[in-house]
């Protein structure tokens, strides 16, 4: 059993998922959006209800659906990378005497997610970090999605730039600063797909999708010249495996934007890997459109599979 929120959460998950369980019989759990759907289409999917952050009750409510779903499948191992649902899955897990294994989110790069905060008290679990400085006594370090990633130059392909701009799956937070400042600066020539979410933009008077199946979201980005991405962890990721060095725009929590600051610290690490020009909403300029225009991401080595006990 395969469980993890859509957005990036399942993102990561579907990228570890040869890695860590290199079989067919997966049974997926998870919430039903365009993106897994599309993700996911034709393998096995039990949908779990699309809850906000610490909606501490749905928790036990979710639980009571997948102990359904253990007496129905013969589960023999669950593999989570979060968010909130892995508590769900964790307490079903342990019912039935089924190993469960964690994998702290690559979002989280010094600090644990509230999920990784809970889980780091729960004795008989597995519990996995994705940056090896972040390993201690009660997490160990095995594998990252950021593995195997280069950034080089490159030449602009067109004059006329075709751009993304993407605030992720997140369907309980807008960005609407980051839509605002881009559309100030971005030449009415250039071709661009906003892809806002729940952001209210529509006095700007643009064309905009509140989110996109997965594949058709894939092929806009791997056809683009430059993605603008929120620090969420599926989007950078898929910008990467598609050769894209993104402009990276921490949310702010002060704006109302997310829960906490957790993306400053991805951010931070992509930046400093050299993946991703990383800029705050409110001070993103035409130039840095521009230069990033000269970057991509091409892919180094094949990371090995790896068992997690």
């Amino acid at each position: 059993m395969l469980v993890a929120t859509s957005g990036g959460h399942l993102t990561q998950l579907n990228l570890l998922r040869p890695r860590i369980v290199p079989r067919d019989d997966v049974l997926w759990v998870t919430d039903a959006t365009a993106q897994s759907e599309s993700m996911l289409a034709g393998q096995r999917v039990v949908d779990l209800p699309n809850r906000a952050p610490r909606a501490y009750l749905g928790i036990l409510r979710d639980y009571v659906r997948l102990c359904g779903v253990f007496r129905r499948e013969s589960i023999d191992h669950v593999y989570s990378t979060g968010a909130q649902m892995a508590l769900s899955a964790m307490l079903a897990a342990k019912t039935f005497g089924v190993p469960f294994s964690y994998i702290e989110s690559g979002t989280r790069v010094r600090e644990l997610s509230a999920t990784g905060r809970v889980l780091a008290r729960v004795p008989g679990i597995n519990r996995y970090v994705q940056y090896p400085f972040a390993a201690d006594d009660r997490w160990q370090y095995a594998l990252s999605v950021f593995e195997g990633f280069q950034a080089v130059s490159a030449s602009p392909s067109t004059v006329t730039p075709r751009v993304v701009v993407t605030v992720g799956g997140n369907a309980h937070y807008g960005f609407e600063r980051l839509v605002r400042s881009l559309y100030a600066i971005i030449p009415a020539d250039w071709s661009v797909l906003w892809q806002v979410g729940p952001s209210d933009v529509s006095d700007l008077g643009i064309s905009t999708v509140k989110s996109l199946p997965n594949e058709q979201l894939r092929a806009e980005i791997a056809a683009a010249d430059l993605v603008i991405s929120h620090a969420g962890t599926g989007s950078i990721l898929t910008a990467l495996q598609l050769g894209k060095r993104p402009i990276v725009v921490p949310r702010r929590a002060a704006h109302g934007e997310h829960v906490d600051g957790h993306q400053d610290d991805l951010a931070a690490f992509v930046a400093s890997e050299g993946l991703a020009l990383v800029r705050e909403a409110d001070e993103i300029t035409l130039d840095d459109l521009l230069e990033s225009l000269h970057w991509r991401v091409a892919s180094v080595g094949d990371p090995e599979p790896v068992h997690l006990a």
